[in-house]
């Protein structure tokens, strides 16, 4: 499958997912070509593409519906820790979006709100104002897919405090942890890169002596 969230350099491969002799899963990364006619699903036209790298990605969508509970796993991240380029990730998505198929998450993902808002009236796609019922969801519930990354990781040799990094006081290789919902905070939001102040997120909020807020949120 075709990737092109985040301007991905990889096309997933079927072939690079395997378990070895030991019983584990395998996610091999390399550099292959692969020429890709498909279709592109945000702006309705069919693409020829050709991807230098190839990858895989197990997923569990439409499988099972996960309701609460903790998950666990033990992974083993691949390359070098100061060697930019790859970005490893753990993470899960409501089921009503699924990854790679960027259309099923337009005005889905990562809304939450399951009451009508002025909001969520325009933007939410299954929102709480529809009186009609729909793909088979009762009628006047909104429905969304948030996003919560157990870890996304990101080698390189790029230290604090120095170049897109400057002003943060933890650079590369980190560890980034995230829960995407939506709506947000419209108004009274914190700086890039700096914690939340009172009222701007929930109290009592403290961050650890080696974390650092994503200067991209």
């Amino acid at each position: 499958k075709n990737d092109y969230t985040n301007d991905a350099l990889h096309y997933y491969s079927r072939e690079n997912a395997y378990t070895d002799e030991n019983g584990e899963l395998i996610i091999k990364t390399e550099a292959k070509d692969t020429d890709i006619i498909g279709f592109d699903d945000v702006n309705l036209k069919r693409t020829h593409v050709t991807k230098h790298f190839k990858s895989a990605m197990l997923q569990s969508w439409n499988k099972f519906c996960f309701t609460g509970g903790i998950v666990e796993a033990e992974v083993v991240m691949p390359g070098k820790h100061d060697v930019g380029g790859l970005w490893p990730a753990f993470w899960l998505l409501g089921n009503l979006a699924r990854h790679t198929y960027v259309g099923s998450s337009e005005h889905v993902w990562p809304w939450s709100v399951n009451e009508c808002t002025s909001k969520s009236m325009d933007a939410q796609l299954i929102s709480g104002c529809a009186k009609a019922q729909h793909w088979g969801m009762d009628p006047g519930v909104g429905r969304g897919s948030p996003e919560m990354d157990i870890f996304e990781v990101q080698p390189g040799p790029i230290k604090a405090n120095q170049k897109q990094f400057l002003e943060m006081y933890v650079g590369q290789p980190f560890m980034s942890s995230s829960y995407q919902v939506a709506p947000g905070i419209p108004y009274g939001r914190p700086g890039g890169g700096y914690w939340p102040g009172p009222g701007q997120w929930y109290d009592g909020l403290v961050g650890g002596n080696q974390s650092c807020p994503n200067i991209l949120f």
